[in-house]
């Protein structure tokens, strides 16, 4: 018999195929010295690693996005889905974890429609794990954020306190007025949406124009922004009530990709599915 991990990424694979997403398969480690260098776009940036027959360091992968940006083509839009295990130390462990992902990965020339095909599969995703239980989408824009805090020393504090919802903390490490404006609001969508406009032309405002059927799923959030390095435009996190943690995060890494040597017109976005919170939340 199935697991429901095993159930659901069978169903997250038929989605994603419908929406023009290919298969990527794989292996499970790399050279060491292709992850040593991007360690400040990894949340966790413990590697396990080993020596191989040949002397050679390995790692076994950390990241699915790496691999596919490595070996995904220069000059057009390619749509990737996987299904994967990747290997590190989870928020609050102390020793690394075999982690079961499914997700999307759009790497190319990107246009609005794209991005909001990307937001659509991941509250297709939630709707799919959640059943008959309340799911929600936080959107943000890590973009505003970074405009924002430009050149602010408190920068990092400044995130953790938005992290945590913390509006005092914000108050007193200083936060720029239209920051602590947008933490305040994020449970209103329409009011966050009138405070974006007034800051910057955000990603956000073109994304949720004609997502009206998604719209009870969706809602702005900053606190959703929690690594400026790996991220630079549109951030997500999907929740599904009974399960304490967010069971898909993603968004867009156009910084990544050029550092990997891509155009510096394309972009890139797409999230992961946390398979190993279903069980959790089955019990």
């Amino acid at each position: 018999m199935l697991r429901p991990e095993e159930k659901a990424a069978l169903s997250l694979r038929e989605i994603y195929e419908s929406h023009g997403y290919s298969f990527y398969r794989m292996s499970r480690f790399e050279e060491y010295d292709f992850y040593a260098d991007k360690k400040d776009f990894f949340a966790s940036k413990a590697i396990l690693t080993f020596t191989d027959i040949n002397g050679k360091l390995m790692a076994l992968r950390p990241d699915v996005t790496l691999s596919i940006i490595k070996h995904a083509k220069n000059d057009s839009l390619q749509k990737f889905y996987y299904d994967e295990k990747v290997y590190r130390v989870p928020k609050n462990a102390d020793s690394f974890h075999e982690i079961s992902q499914a997700g999307v990965e759009c790497i190319g020339s990107l246009r609005d429609e794209d991005v909001r095909d990307v937001i659509e599969l991941a509250v297709m995703s939630l709707r799919l794990i959640a059943g008959t239980r309340r799911c929600i989408l936080d959107i943000a824009d890590a973009g505003v954020i970074t405009n924002l805090l430009k050149g602010n020393e408190k920068r990092d504090e400044i995130l953790k306190c938005l992290a945590e919802k913390n509006i005092h903390g914000l108050k007193r490490f200083n936060a720029p007025e239209n920051l602590i404006l947008l933490a305040e609001i994020q449970d209103s969508p329409d009011k966050a949406l009138n405070v974006l406009e007034g800051i910057t032309d955000s990603h956000c405002l073109g994304v949720l124009e004609g997502m009206n059927e998604y719209y009870d799923e969706l809602r702005i959030d900053f606190s959703a922004v929690n690594n400026l390095n790996y991220y630079n435009g549109i951030v997500f996190k999907g929740f599904i009530e009974g399960i304490p943690e967010s069971i898909i995060s993603g968004g867009e890494y156009d910084n990544l990709i050029h550092m990997m040597g891509k155009d510096s017109n394309s972009r890139a976005l797409g999230f992961a599915v946390y398979l190993d919170l279903i069980e959790r939340g089955s019990d």
